[in-house]
């Protein structure tokens, strides 16, 4: 009895209530021991200090003008975590970092904390007076309701102290940074400093903090140099881009040969391209010169995916079918898109069967909702009724899991029971 006692407790301040509810209808544990069971366990959730210890952030959800106040009298900085519902790293943070007992001891000794949903009630304009742009959002905050420090995304255990110890720090944060670099502080150390907390920071100026400094390098391979050069190069007109191209090799090295290669893709595809025969001709020129021995593979997926942009779904056939006859596929996500594309543009009943064999492989390497409802219907346009009704339902037995709409499973369903075998 002790046991479940103990287990189903709520640690805090309820703690002593919940288990006097829960024994006051009990008639076989008298009175004494139940104030034994709350002392033992009080003593066991304090430190030396006599205080309760605390495993998780405390988060204040007073107003925000009291939060201010309160602030100022206790001449604490605010750390306000900004989320909304939807955030996956928000959630994350909540469980697997705001829970460790060091980051506790950290924002809870030295902070006032409190949680804002950005997109409900007070933190509606608390989001508009902050210009909150990504979630989470991180501020740390003063009493007169100035950002002493922010940063954005989701942080670890480790990066989440660091950025409380930065706010605490009378020479660091993003407020005295800037105050530096207005006053004419301009060493390369404290640049690369600044420049990287704006950016995390999503300051509007970060880039021309970074251009300029950027330009007083002589060097531009050192370590710290090629880490802003790949992570804030956005474009693909830019000389840090060229760099980038020409130095791929060094590149690869550092940040790994498949990161580059994306984020030089991702790079490339937001140029203007011209007309169709010059861009295709400008593409196969890049990958030969960026990455020779994947240029045909890299020019034939971005031809596929070129015509599908443009609309010329002719094109586009053509050159699915040859990427994936040629070098396959192990994206289920890739190769439902085409197989779906192929349902609703291609007539060719050849081309329709090797799209039913993309969607297979695609359930067989992910099976779900979406990529089941792409072979029923390409069962069902190649008139292989029982197949597309076997599809259907599987797929309509796996909606409810994934919280989708079934009106297009559901009718072509119906289309099937309405003519039979």
């Amino acid at each position: 009895m002790l046991e479940d006692v103990l287990v189903q407790g709520n640690i805090g301040k309820h703690f002593g209530l919940f288990v006097y509810k829960r024994i006051e209808h009990s008639k076989c544990i008298p009175m004494y021991k139940i104030l034994i069971i709350m002392s033992v366990f009080l003593y066991t959730h304090t430190n030396l200090n006599g205080q309760p210890t605390k495993d998780h952030i405390t988060f204040d959800d007073s107003p925000w003008t009291i939060l201010l106040q309160k602030a100022k009298t206790q001449n604490k900085v605010i750390f306000v975590d900004a989320y909304t519902t939807w955030c996956g790293p928000c959630k994350t943070m909540a469980k697997e970092v705001f829970t460790d007992s060091t980051v506790a001891k950290l924002y809870n000794d030295h902070f006032i904390n409190t949680q804002i949903d950005a997109e409900r009630g007070e933190g509606t304009t608390f989001a508009r007076k902050y210009r909150i742009r990504a979630y989470p959002s991180l501020l740390f905050i003063d009493g007169d309701g100035e950002v002493v420090h922010r940063a954005t995304g989701f942080h670890g255990v480790d990066d989440f102290k660091v950025l409380g110890e930065t706010a605490l720090s009378p020479s660091g944060g993003l407020r005295e940074w800037n105050r530096r670099y207005q006053k004419g502080e301009r060493s390369p150390e404290f640049l690369q400093q600044l420049i990287v907390a704006k950016y995390n920071a999503m300051e509007d100026d970060y880039m021309a903090v970074a251009e300029s400094y950027m330009r007083s390098q002589k060097d531009w391979s050192t370590l710290p140099n090629m880490q802003l050069i790949f992570t804030l190069t956005e474009d693909p007109e830019s000389s840090w881009f060229d760099y980038m191209v020409d130095h791929r090799e060094d590149f690869d090295l550092l940040f790994g040969r498949e990161t580059v290669a994306s984020k030089l893709q991702s790079l490339f595809l937001k140029k203007p391209l011209g007309k169709t025969e010059d861009a295709l001709k400008e593409v196969d020129r890049f990958y030969a010169k960026v990455y020779p021995d994947l240029a045909p593979k890299l020019s034939a997926h971005f031809k596929m995916n070129y015509f599908r942009t443009v609309g010329d779904m002719n094109s586009f056939a053509k050159a699915a079918d040859q990427y994936l006859s040629t070098y396959g596929s192990s994206d289920a996500n890739e190769l439902n898109n085409i197989a779906w594309n192929f349902f609703e543009y291609v007539e060719d009943r050849a081309l329709l069967e090797k799209a039913v064999k993309w969607a297979e492989k695609s359930v067989d390497l992910e099976t779900g909702y979406h990529n089941l409802d792409t072979l029923a219907h390409l069962f069902y346009k190649l008139k292989k009724k029982a197949k597309a009704k076997k599809a259907a339902k599987q797929a309509i037995a796996l909606a409810s899991a994934e919280g989708v709409s079934l009106t297009t499973t559901e009718m072509l369903l119906n289309q099937l029971n309405g003519r039979g075998e």
